[in-house]
């Protein structure tokens, strides 16, 4: 994970904001039956641990255990993917094999790295596989294709998509099921197919995807946070983390949200519509979805790093495909589900986007924007998901940092 520096805004109006008698219309998750053999777990973790339970027909102890180690395992990987560089070839959560952690790597000889790393974190059951190909070498294959893809979809009815998939150490390039490709879809195809040789996998979709904004009504008060309502002109959305950048701070949120409405505003339990500001930087498109609305005035919104209630946001750091992830939306809440895809191509109507997350979250319109998270560590900003089922494609809070010029707001 990433650790952040704890930041406050300057001017403090109310000593109580942060007092557990907020007041939100929103209703928060049930918590936990107080069992003191039960380990403790945030309201983020415990849906998690009920999904991860209910798709991996595991017990509730064990999909506990599960989501309270998987913070230690992604840190275990992003700590390998630092020091073995060009070595690594990805990481990802087995869910199959009790959820432990399977790293990639080029190399034998990096086996060693990655067992003493894994001994220190205490996952001693992490496992090592040696490919062919490097991350950085399917990350660039994965760039050239999407290059491609958004070329060959800006005219078609129905958009190619793809994405990294590191459990194979190959990329996959996935066709509409069922529907007619253009000559230039058909080109990709073929060039993709002399170019990565057993390199790539051809696939299908069933479902077109889509950005979630609608309308709708909640009200929240102060702290400015994740997970609320959030109002444009004639289009709801959610808000996601806060960051800063000098003295200013703001309010992030989808990319897609922003190019709909200029200026934005909370519905409050006590104060009614409050403004938050205007949008101040966002991209939508083949560089991915996501914004962030200068907050007009910090004094009386006090930004803080937090999910709503009150679940507090530490850090950030990369996704890895088999991990849980939750948002707090505001139009179905908690959801969680299961990290599927990275880096992935996705095509949305009039639009295909680059280096996306998929997982198996359920969402709904009027989410788009809410922060993706796992327990304290945001990890990235809901864009949209298939037009029909659950699944959810997320911006990677890592590129949205670096491409918005700002840095996470710690709780």
């Amino acid at each position: 994970m990433k650790a952040l520096p704890a930041r406050r805004p300057g001017r403090v109006m109310w000593s109580l904001i942060a007092s557990i008698g907020l007041t939100c219309a929103l209703a928060a998750p049930a918590a936990g039956s107080g069992d003191q053999d039960t380990p403790r777990l945030s309201a983020s973790q415990q849906a998690a641990a009920g999904q991860l339970a209910a798709d991996q027909h595991v017990s509730t102890q064990e999909a506990q255990r599960r989501v309270l180690r998987q913070e230690r395992l992604t840190d275990v990987a992003t700590a390998l993917r630092e020091r073995l560089g060009s070595r690594f070839a990805g990481a990802w959560i087995d869910q199959k094999h009790g959820g432990r952690l399977t790293v990639a790597v080029t190399r034998s000889t990096a086996t060693a790295l990655v067992e003493a790393r894994s001994a220190q974190a205490q996952a001693p059951d992490t496992t090592t596989v040696v490919v062919d190909r490097s991350l950085r070498q399917l990350d660039r294959m994965s760039a050239g294709l999407a290059h491609r893809i958004a070329a060959a979809n800006k005219d078609a009815a129905h958009g190619l998509q793809s994405a990294v998939v590191v459990q194979d150490n190959k990329v996959r390039l996935d066709l509409p099921r069922g529907k007619t490709l253009t000559p230039a879809q058909h080109a990709v195809v073929e060039w993709a197919k002399r170019t990565f040789g057993d390199g790539l996998e051809v696939s299908t979709y069933a479902h077109a995807s889509e950005p979630f904004y609608c309308g709708g009504q909640y009200s929240c008060d102060p702290p400015l946070r994740s997970g609320l309502a959030i109002y444009g002109t004639n289009v709801r959305c959610s808000s996601a983390f806060m960051a800063y950048s000098g003295s200013s701070y703001y309010m992030m949120t989808a990319g897609h949200c922003a190019e709909d409405s200029s200026y934005w505003e909370v519905p409050t339990y006590s104060y009614g519509y409050q403004g938050v500001g205007h949008v101040a930087d966002y991209t939508f498109g083949y560089y991915g979805d996501s914004a962030i609305v200068r907050v007009d005035d910090p004094g009386f919104w006090q930004p803080r790093g937090w999910v709503y209630p009150s679940t507090r946001i530490t850090n950030w750091d990369y996704d890895y495909v088999g991990q849980y992830v939750c948002k707090q939306g505001s139009t179905t809440g908690y959801t969680c589900g299961q990290i599927t895809e990275t880096n992935a191509t996705v095509s949305y109507p009039g639009r295909t986007l680059t280096g996306m997350t998929w997982s198996t979250a359920c969402d709904a319109p009027g989410d788009s924007g809410s922060g993706v998270y796992d327990g304290s560590t945001a990890h990235g900003i809901l864009s949209g998901g298939p037009n029909s089922g659950c699944g959810m494609i997320h911006e990677p809070i890592s590129r949205a940092l670096a491409d918005r010029g700002v840095t996470l707001l710690a709780g």
